[in-house]
């Protein structure tokens, strides 16, 4: 028991020491509760924007869809006419393929103001010559992979029960009511994609042999709510067709917008040619991608622009920003769509990066960015080899609400189609607004600016060459610190030491593909040679700091990770610390730091480490939930509503732990508390009781809390700020009355013993509007009211025996200021 109290001081010690925030002036007042939000099982949201290419046989399909719900319950079903490549795509893809439609101006004020047809056997692809003759109870898996958040298995089934059978087995969620569309597909030897959120700490998509644990639990009632991970899918077909079939069965909206790259102008059959908004040419494409960003002048023209609105104009038009990520994928599918792949190097390069994340829980924007640092050496390569084959390419969007009826008895399928000339303008339809342009003030200026541009230009090739040369030192640094590294593994002191496995377990984690598998073999390992354990730890740790394939790198850090002891950790807070090396490889070891913390105080402790490495949010939010499930009862309710303050992104997993405590409870924290903001934390989420349907109970313990007792030597929120829910006080007058009853009291006790600053915090809350119009008093509002003028507008609701009542309570019945308060009193209301 001595233990387990050291344990839980300290973290209350942790927990504030971090969220301490300076007291502002009279911190107190009504405090509105918080949101809640409950969101459906599953719907979808919004428009489902879809990138569709063609080219020479190869077809590239990227969607990123809209939809809110249970995360446990999220998955997709796609069908393929061939087994395509798959790939994670940028989050915000698409504003990019936007912004390559209709770039974004930049503006400079030169005068600112002061101051598819039936579907039919074989169509859109061709029948693969490996398709295997199914029964009708078989399904074939072809492949399974991580993506990023998602597993992902490519399967052909014989029959849609097969197939339903096979993804309620293995946790995938069947899409109910698709059976006849499934079995369209069945019999036209389509391949599906299944999709599902990978979730907890499961390392890819099946256990490996001789692995210890395997965690697939997200805690009770994670949820999210928007846009999910895009997802890109590269296959070949002998004809344009896009499988869209089965989203016509997803609740919600069906208006899809669909940006579609051929050889030439498009629109979907059997879809109203009205649908078709704009059609631009590859030269305007090619232009849109990398020319400057239009300028708009206003207030002037060129003439008039000076020295000074030329500073810094060129990085300010640098469209790579608004559409870089649109050239880099348009350039990935027409380089694949030449050689005939459907995977590019750094396509599978970022996949292996991705796994290493998944590992450590790191997902999101954070970690995209760090990859795509990595990876853009690999990505211009790609845009140089590939972005003039746009020129001989057609980019048409097409936006409307597709015929549920249409979409689920058919493929999209398109033919060609020129929109007419006076309809293809952003004045018609705006990529980026969805809609009509709005009409601009101003000049538009496309190209160089002939005042000083070319200059600028000059500097931003100086500015880029610099920053080559910088990255060529690090790298001769990098190379030197190979070297070291080299000779320090082939030094005779390790060798000879090193058990004979070892060599080979290196080898296999340096590998991007093998190193997941063997993690526990490593771990094994060290675990099991204690004489030999400091070599093997600092083998890992050197091979981690080397320049083996960056991937290979992150596995040694899991490897490393997995060997319990300080020395381990001391050796991973090297690596974190060391700026010679990626900030990825920096951020997967404090992900494996965190990774190793095996309770809630050493995840809080842990949490600064946010500042530097923003993509350990994450793993930090889940780790750190799933440790106070499991500590239950000895997490307070002060010590949830202080994560909530100090990790937001916790609050909408901890408010079910937090809802579930008792009134009592979270009055008691609202009142005591030493940190203001978890005062305030606990009133608003006792507001958020009241509004679920506790408001009697919650307004009755408020008023109990407050509850005035004449002996008392201090007031019941000592030490803190005063806060009082501002819940809907008049849906119970009585209990209004009863809490502006005992407020009025503690004022005329806090008046009598000097308590200045506690009248004002009184004052604060009774002045509230709410509280006083269910309680039936006036509210003074904004203008200063002492004790007596408070004591006269109560006395105006209780009537002058009450008033006088309140008086003798305190002793003060016959003290000439206080008695003003009864003279010339008004009757009761």
């Amino acid at each position: 028991m001595q233990t387990t109290n050291l344990t839980m001081y300290s973290l209350w010690t942790i927990l504030f020491s971090i969220i301490a925030i300076e007291a502002v002036a009279d911190p107190c007042g009504m405090v509105p509760p918080i949101y809640v939000g409950q969101p459906p099982i599953l719907a979808r949201v919004g428009e489902q924007q879809t990138y569709v290419f063609y080219k020479e046989g190869i077809e590239t399909f990227v969607i990123r869809p809209g939809f809110e719900g249970d995360v446990d319950n999220f998955g997709m079903l796609i069908p393929f006419p061939t087994p395509p490549a798959i790939r994670k795509v940028p989050d915000n893809i698409f504003a990019q393929i936007a912004a390559a439609v209709d770039p974004p101006e930049v503006v400079i004020n030169l005068n600112p103001p002061v101051a598819f047809l039936k579907s039919q056997r074989g169509l859109g692809g061709a029948v693969r010559e490996d398709a295997l003759a199914f029964s009708e109870d078989t399904v074939r898996v072809i492949r399974r992979e991580a993506v990023g958040m998602y597993e992902v298995a490519v399967l052909e089934a014989g029959s849609a029960a097969a197939l339903k059978k096979w993804m309620d087995q293995n946790g995938f969620r069947y899409p109910t009511g698709m059976d006849a569309v499934c079995e369209d597909y069945v019999a036209d030897r389509w391949c599906f994609v299944a999709i599902k959120t990978k979730v907890g700490q499961k390392r890819g998509v099946d256990p490996v042999p001789g692995q210890r644990k395997v965690n697939q639990n997200l805690p009770a009632g994670a949820v999210f709510d928007g846009f999910v991970q895009g997802m890109g899918f590269r296959f070949k077909t002998d004809k344009l067709v896009v499988p869209m079939r089965l989203s016509a069965f997803n609740e919600g909206e069906l208006r899809n917008i669909v940006y579609l790259l051929t050889d030439g102008p498009k629109r979907i059959n059997s879809i109203s040619e009205s649908t078709v908004r704009r059609q631009l040419t590859g030269n305007a494409i090619y232009r849109n991608l990398t020319d400057p960003l239009p300028l708009r002048l206003i207030g002037g023209t060129e003439q008039d622009l000076r020295k000074w609105h030329l500073e810094g104009l060129a990085q300010r038009r640098n469209p790579d920003p608004k559409n870089g990520e649109a050239k880099r994928l348009f350039a990935a599918d027409l380089l694949a769509a030449r050689d005939g792949t459907l995977a590019l190097p750094q396509e599978e390069t970022e996949k292996k990066l991705l796994a290493v994340g998944e590992h450590f829980g790191l997902r999101g924007a954070e970690i995209d960015t760090l990859h795509a640092a990595f990876l853009k050496k690999e990505a211009e390569a790609t845009v140089r080899q590939a972005v003039e084959e746009i020129r001989s390419m057609t980019l048409t969007v097409i936006d409307g609400d597709f015929p549920r009826a249409v979409v689920a008895d058919q493929n999209l399928t398109f033919a060609s189609y020129q929109m007419p000339r006076e309809k293809n303008k952003a004045s018609t339809y705006d990529t980026l607004r969805h809609g009509p342009a709005e009409k601009q003030p101003g000049i538009r200026k496309e190209g160089s600016v002939r005042a000083g541009i070319s200059w600028f230009r000059f500097l931003g090739s100086f500015l880029l060459g610099a920053m080559g040369l910088v990255c060529i030192v690090k790298r001769c640094g990098s190379l030197r610190v190979l070297l070291l590294a080299l000779v320090c593994l082939s030094a005779p002191l390790v060798t000879a030491a090193e058990p004979e496995t070892l060599p080979a377990i290196l080898d296999r984690l340096a590998d991007p593909i093998q190193g997941e598998a063997c993690l526990d073999e490593a771990a094994a390992l060290a675990l099991g040679n204690a004489a030999q354990r400091t070599q093997i730890t600092e083998a890992l740790a050197k091979q981690a700091s080397s320049d083996i394939p960056l991937a290979g790198r992150g596995w040694t850090i899991a490897a490393l990770a997995a060997i319990p002891g300080q020395d381990v950790d001391e050796l991973l807070l090297e690596i974190q610390n060391d700026p010679n090396w990626p900030l990825l490889v920096r951020t997967w070891a404090a992900a494996a730091r965190v990774d190793r913390c095996g309770s809630a105080a050493a995840l809080i402790e842990k949490a600064t480490l946010i500042s530097d490495f923003p993509a350990l949010g994450r793993p930090i939010s889940t780790r750190l939930i799933a440790k106070l499930q499991e500590e239950g009862d000895r997490t307070s309710v002060e010590q949830l509503l202080a994560l909530t303050i100090r990790l937001p992104q916790l609050q909408a997993a901890l408010t079910p732990m937090i809802l579930a405590q008792s009134e009592a409870e979270l009055v008691r924290v609202m009142r005591t508390a030493k940190n203001q903001n978890v005062r305030r934390q606990a009133a608003a989420y006792l507001g958020t009781r009241a509004a679920g349907g506790d408001a009697a109970r919650v307004a009755a313990a408020i008023a109990e809390a407050y509850h005035f007792d004449p002996a008392a030597t201090g007031i019941p929120w000592e030490g803190g700020p005063l806060f009082i829910p501002g819940i809907a006080w008049q849906k119970d007058p009585a209990q209004a009355r009863r809490l502006a009853d005992h407020l009025i009291r503690w004022m005329l006790w806090c008046d009598r013993h000097g308590r200045a600053a506690e009248q004002r915090q009184l004052h604060n809350n009774l002045r509230s509007l709410n509280l006083a119009r269910a309680a039936g008093y006036e509210s003074p509002g904004w203008q200063v009211a002492d004790t007596v003028v408070w004591l006269r507008s109560w006395g105006a609701v209780v009537g002058r025996d009450q008033l006088e009542a309140i008086l003798a309570e305190q002793q003060v019945a016959e003290n000439p200021r206080y008695r003003a308060a009864v003279t010339n009193l008004q009757k009761p209301k």
